[in-house]
């Protein structure tokens, strides 16, 4: 069987169901190919106010799906007695003032299900197992994509398949498809090596209303030796709680042992039901040297995964992926998309936003910057508001005195700079 598309989209998670909507809703003929059946359970449940104007593209409202309202974001180092909280109100001028709570099985399907009513293809249970690009062998006049499909229940192969278009969008996360194959993703040395993560439900009514009345959603993030700790309330009397460590061989009992070792979370948790045993991921963050070419680009985490701190990966997948809807859509119209350096202004946009958010990881593991700014009793108040504004995605000004002073420390993490085609702007910020 083979089919023809204007753009295939590898991955329905947010970028790539983010995409794919917005290509549809101009008349783009799309197929989305995803390796899973959704709903499925996944992490990177808190998102950042950026997004918001994405929604309204959408069509799309957050607040009436039922997602949970967030205020902004809690840091605690229980070591030294250190508590902040951080709100997106509290920021620079012009910044989104809230974001949203998440549970990713919920939402990654609402998503999918409107790229469908948009007019997108969505095929599930088809996993990528090829892709031809004019720079592997294929067609220069196009992209081939095979895969595999797997039953929905019993999950043997049941059928393969053959699917052409004009351009191909990697949107496969952590599994980077395209990357992966080319070994062109490089690890992001001294951050978080690993994950383990679990969902409590059945809260304590009180502390469910603790966390998404009172403290109005926010997440809670917790300084711990050699990493740190999220616990992200979901409403409806479940959480989120999960550990990253920059220690080699993350097992699940380190997050357990995490828990136990919190006064915080052990009362959160307390008579709570555990869903599910810990959950581990390893070989954490990691940067795609080579995003795009002829035909095809990455977007997401499939282009750069940064440790999750600071919660970035949502929310810069999905205004990523709709710079890149936004670039096809022009390109498409005339006959423009075949072009290997089309998506070299979106990989400097996303360089730019990677760098700050790299930059802040590093601050946090090896500097006192972060742990200074955060439990001073006086902080300086025009960098709180800059890092706020950080914090909450808006990192394409050029008004935020903390982040001019971030990107030109010694800290600043340089290897971020993707393999333009142009051969433009080596500096991240050159060409913005």
């Amino acid at each position: 069987m083979s089919q023809d598309f204007d753009v295939i989209v590898i991955g329905g998670g947010p970028a790539g169901s983010t995409v794919a909507s917005l290509l549809a809703q101009k008349g783009v003929s799309v197929l989305v190919l995803e390796k899973d059946h959704f709903p499925r359970f996944h992490i990177g449940e808190s998102l950042l106010p950026c997004d918001l104007p994405i929604f309204d593209r959408l069509g799309l409202d957050p607040g009436q799906a039922g997602f949970l309202f967030k205020a902004g974001a809690e840091f605690l180092d229980e070591r030294v007695g250190g508590h902040t909280v951080y709100e997106f109100a509290d920021a620079l001028p012009g910044t989104p003032d809230h974001a949203y709570q998440v549970d990713r099985a919920t939402f990654d399907h609402w998503l999918l299900t409107r790229s469908r009513q948009l007019g997108a293809t969505v095929r599930e249970g088809e996993r990528v197992i090829e892709v031809l690009t004019p720079e592997n062998g294929g067609d220069p006049s196009g992209v081939t994509v095979r895969t595999t499909a797997t039953h929905a229940t019993e999950r043997e192969r049941i059928a393969d398949a053959s699917y052409r278009a004009r351009y191909v969008v990697d949107a496969t996360g952590q599994d980077a498809v395209i990357g992966r194959r080319e070994k062109t993703t490089r690890p992001l040395e001294d951050f978080g090596l690993g994950a383990a993560f679990t969902h409590f439900e059945q809260l304590d009514p009180a502390i469910d209303h603790e966390l998404c009345v009172t403290a109005r959603g926010t997440i809670k993030v917790l300084f711990v030796d050699d990493g740190w700790v999220w616990a992200i309330p979901l409403g409806g009397r479940k959480i989120s709680i999960g550990l990253v460590s920059r220690r080699r061989g993350i097992k699940g009992e380190w997050l357990d042992q995490a828990i136990a070792a919190s006064p915080f979370l052990t009362r959160v948790t307390m008579g709570a039901e555990r869903v599910r045993k810990p959950t581990v991921l390893a070989s954490w963050s990691f940067h795609n040297a080579k995003q795009h070419g002829a035909r095809w680009t990455c977007t997401g985490d499939s282009a750069c995964f940064i440790d999750p701190v600071f919660s970035s990966g949502v929310s810069l997948g999905m205004v990523g992926a709709a710079d890149v809807a936004d670039t096809l859509i022009e390109a498409l119209a005339t006959n423009d998309e075949g072009r290997d350096d089309l998506m070299d202004p979106h990989a400097l946009k996303m360089m730019h936003a990677y760098t700050t958010f790299a930059t802040l990881v590093n601050s946090w593991y090896h500097t006192t910057l972060l742990h200074t700014l955060f439990f001073s009793p006086e902080p300086n108040l025009e960098w709180k508001k800059g890092l706020t504004s950080i914090l909450a995605g808006d990192v394409w000004r050029d008004d935020n005195a903390f982040q001019t002073m971030l990107l030109a420390s010694k800290r600043r993490r340089k290897e971020l700079v993707p393999d333009l085609v142009s051969g433009k702007a080596t500096a991240p910020f050159d060409a913005l």
